[in-house]
């Protein structure tokens, strides 16, 4: 069996692609258990990962494919709170899907994904959403 975290954030597009992607693994509904993760770094309402249309839709997704997975839920910041997940949930790798941005909007406002990258040494996959 096959772990893959699954890190979702609020953008619909982006977790299309993504389930898109993991769905076309070969023999995914056999072999692969994906960890549907989401980090919160401000909730105020105390809402859950179950509470984010982004993961209901990739959860539906994920059911008609017969695609098994779990929930993760974190507070923080994103890069280094999706490493920990990985690791504490025995992901084997990261599907992440990033927003693009120009080369002065990573420096000023930084890049989950490339931190995420470079913060862990197992394999991390990036989804466009313009699949």
């Amino acid at each position: 069996m096959y772990r893959i975290l699954v890190a979702l954030d609020t953008d619909i597009d982006r977790a299309t692609a993504q389930a898109s992607t993991l769905e076309s693994l070969p023999a995914a509904s056999e072999g692969i258990t994906t960890i549907l993760a989401h980090v919160f770094q401000e909730n105020p309402e105390g809402r859950s990962v179950h509470d984010l249309e982004s993961v209901r839709h990739v959860a539906s997704a994920f059911d008609e494919a017969g695609i098994d997975y779990e929930y993760y839920e974190a507070s923080g910041e994103p890069a280094p709170e999706l490493v920990a997940a990985a690791e504490a949930t025995d992901a084997d790798m990261i599907c992440l899907s990033g927003r693009k941005r120009t080369p002065t909007g990573k420096v000023l406002f930084g890049s989950v994904t490339q931190s995420v990258i470079l913060s862990t040494d197992m394999p991390v996959v990036t989804v466009s959403p313009e699949q």
